[in-house]
């Protein structure tokens, strides 16, 4: 007697059992990723991330980023077979892996700031208190005298100081409440004589 197989099947080499006749089992039915075998037949498959070329065999990338940005919020960089997102300079990735958020850098050493530091989406700015400037390398302030410009207002002396600056007079002066401004320290100074009662009296003369 011969035994024979079904459709579908061949013969072993002990003419008397059957084995699955599959194109996988060759050159895994020359696909290029997975083959997945039928009675006598096969048919492609890709992996995730791929997708199924015209010609039924080879896979190609899916760039997921090209639909919705990847859902990401910010970047989305595509790989081979998959893609993640990131975020740009001043913010960080979350634990979702898509969306973004802000970094307070002047939560750190205050951003490296002298005197103030402003934490922006995205970034920060380093600022300076009143009598202070900042200089070109947007960090450090350095005292500004005001005395230079305009005499700071003064009427007579301006002296700076770290962060301000006082005005002073000069011998003979006081300071008016304005702290600008002076006036002649007054005083009596002698008696004269009233041609017009012949009495003496005395009045006030200031320095000038």
């Amino acid at each position: 007697f011969v035994c024979s197989c079904n459709i579908g099947y061949t013969l072993n080499a002990d003419n008397r059992t059957c084995a699955d006749q599959t194109p996988c089992a060759i050159n895994n039915g020359n696909c290029s990723q997975i083959c997945i075998g039928t009675l006598g037949s096969s048919m492609c498959a890709c992996l995730v991330g791929y997708v199924l070329n015209n010609d039924s065999k080879t896979c190609a990338d899916v760039n997921e980023c090209s639909k919705s940005n990847g859902n990401c919020s910010q970047l989305c960089t595509n790989t081979n077979g998959s893609y993640y997102c990131s975020c740009g300079t001043g913010f960080v990735l979350n634990s979702d892996n898509i969306s973004c958020s802000d970094i307070n850098e002047c939560t750190t050493n205050n951003g490296n700031c002298s005197q103030t530091c402003t934490n922006i989406n995205g970034s920060y700015a380093c600022s300076c208190i009143r009598g202070y400037l900042l200089t070109s390398n947007n960090i450090t302030c350095i005292d500004i005298n005001e005395c230079l410009i305009r005499n700071g207002g003064c009427a007579q002396n301006c002296t700076n100081t770290n962060g301000s600056f006082v005005c002073g007079c000069k011998s003979g002066y006081n300071l008016n409440t304005d702290n600008t401004t002076c006036s002649p320290v007054c005083g009596i100074l002698y008696n004269s004589y009233d041609e017009l009662t012949l009495n003496l009296s005395g009045f006030t003369k200031c320095f000038d």
